[in-house]
């Protein structure tokens, strides 16, 4: 007769992996969301930075969500069955996946600056030419990220002359972001601000996913142990 505390933990652990299970599809959207998230795509253009470097994380949130999401899974399927080569397979997996993740989050730290250099020097590229010497293309770029993100200008508000009808405030807009009329922040900053509050929602579920997953190796670890004292059952 299985005990208490054996029971408990092993629907503590499907439990967990019911989670894990449906934290891989968030990463799968996640992934899909940084690909086509309303703006980030086109205030990249508009920088000439390569979408090469937001569709690749993109595609490695997808990769590693879908691979969650098949661990979660297997771990699932572990925790019922009781089954210790699934256990094993699992928290191995679940390891692997862990410290992958840990490096790829060392990186993506590591390379934050470079990221955030090329956004910087793209505002600056761009504020040099004048806003009636760009081609349309240019223009209904630079038109949708002023009206987006609130701001005149790349990186001061006098950048264009004649200011285009974009700088202009939108009928609620609060005061404090308006001066005659017009935005008061240069788009430099919002852009700025603007991708590192995505990068903060990546980064919080990161590590809320990380979280679940060290509480998924323990709740793994303490079943395969227990059912190695007690016999398995398949």
């Amino acid at each position: 007769m299985e005990g208490c505390g054996l029971q408990c933990i092993k629907y503590l652990l499907f439990a967990f992996n019911l989670i894990f299970w449906l934290a891989g599809a968030g990463l799968i959207g996640v992934g899909i969301y940084v690909m086509v998230a309303y703006g980030v795509p086109d205030v990249l253009t508009l920088l000439s930075i390569s979408e090469l470097l937001l569709k690749g994380g993109a595609i490695g949130l997808i990769v590693v969500g879908s691979i969650v999401f098949i661990v979660g899974f297997l771990g699932c399927c572990g925790a019922i069955k009781e089954n210790r080569c699934m256990l094993g397979t699992f928290f191995t997996l679940l390891l692997i996946l862990f410290l992958a993740e840990i490096g790829v989050a060392i990186y993506a730290f590591v390379q934050r600056g470079q990221f955030f250099g090329l956004i910087n020097t793209g505002v600056d590229t761009l504020s040099a030419v004048p806003y009636n010497s760009t081609d349309d293309a240019i223009k209904t770029l630079i038109d949708f990220t002023q009206t987006y993100l609130k701001c005149c200008g790349m990186n001061a508000t006098d950048n264009w002359s004649p200011t285009p009808d974009s700088c202009a405030c939108a009928a609620n807009a609060a005061s404090s972001i308006c001066t005659n009329g017009n935005y008061n922040t240069p788009c430099k900053t919002s852009i700025t601000t603007f991708l590192q509050e995505k990068v903060m929602i990546v980064g919080g579920i990161g590590i809320g996913i990380g979280l679940t997953q060290l509480i998924g190796m323990i709740f793994a670890c303490c079943l395969f142990q227990a059912k190695g004292k007690d016999g398995e059952i398949v």
